[in-house]
């Protein structure tokens, strides 16, 4: 089965949070929630199983796909990353040193290492500002985003199961 088989609208089958009040008690809200999030795992499951079959069909060997799926665990979950990732999506386009100052006891160094390498995993774009003096800024670019659109749910999940 292939990627052109999951059917656009599959997420409506996520349970929605109306009447969600806070005036609802909270074990209905957690169970409501709890049924929500298995859903999207369910449907996420799927849709990666689907992908998998396209990237490898046929069964064939994966451990390429494993090898590549370390080296992106390595850049995009490595040190400092995931906080690089926070900062920009929420923060949009900014500054090295805004970006800096916001992850508090990163290195100069260390964050230029790290800027360069999700650049390079196109992930993050660096663009030079024409002023006087030139400035750069960081942002997310669409496959960031994408990559923390996706992800937002795995911290909300985690937030609603502390």
């Amino acid at each position: 089965m292939g990627i052109g088989h999951i059917p656009k609208d599959s997420l409506k089958r996520i349970p929605p949070l109306h009447g969600m009040g806070r005036s609802e008690g909270t074990t209905t809200n957690s169970k409501k929630l709890e049924e929500r999030f298995q859903t999207l795992a369910d449907d996420v499951g799927h849709f990666s199983s689907e992908v998998t079959d396209v990237l490898a069909p046929g069964g064939r060997d994966r451990s390429w796909l494993a090898t590549r799926n370390l080296e992106i665990v390595r850049t995009v979950f490595g040190k400092w990353c995931i906080e690089i990732f926070v900062v920009l999506y929420n923060l949009g386009p900014i500054g090295f040193e805004v970006l800096r100052r916001r992850l508090e006891t990163i290195s100069p160094r260390v964050l230029s290492r790290k800027l360069k390498m999700m650049e390079e995993q196109g992930i993050v774009q660096r663009t030079l500002i024409d002023t006087r003096p030139p400035s750069v800024r960081y942002s997310l670019t669409d496959k960031g985003a994408t990559v923390a659109k996706i992800g937002t749910p795995v911290f909300l999940f985690l937030s609603f199961r502390k």
